[in-house]
């Protein structure tokens, strides 16, 4: 009985070193995300060279004729572009299925050791 009784109080006793000697601590996730936010909202920042975001936001302006049409000549052209590139896959891929589809059989005859022996 005695023993048993000194035994838990050790087990007790190094139970409590054991959890002081814990480094790990719990995560609160709402902070963490909060201090990631914070991160990139800095790292976006620092990007567009500014401290601190900006108080008074501009009115945007409007967009003269000439820049639309580069921007639609633009975009169109890049349109033509992914087609023509999407033609040409489409070619490679249908060359590639054609040779794909021919299968060659080979029969051969199996070489066993003995018949190769040279006396």
């Amino acid at each position: 009985m005695r023993v048993c009784v000194l035994s838990l109080l050790l087990t007790l006793d190094l139970a409590t070193v054991a959890l002081s000697l814990s480094t790990c601590s719990t995560l609160d996730m709402d902070q963490f995300k909060k201090k990631r936010i914070e991160a990139i909202r800095g790292q976006i920042l620092s990007k567009l060279k500014l401290r601190s975001p900006p108080e008074v936001f501009p009115e945007p302006d409007e967009v003269s004729r000439d820049i639309i049409a580069i921007y639609n000549s633009t975009r169109d052209l890049l349109q033509e572009k992914a087609n023509a590139r999407a033609a040409t896959c489409e070619r490679q891929r249908s060359e590639e299925e054609y040779y794909a589809k021919e299968v060659h059989k080979i029969d051969m005859q199996p070489s066993y050791p003995a018949e190769t022996y040279c006396t």
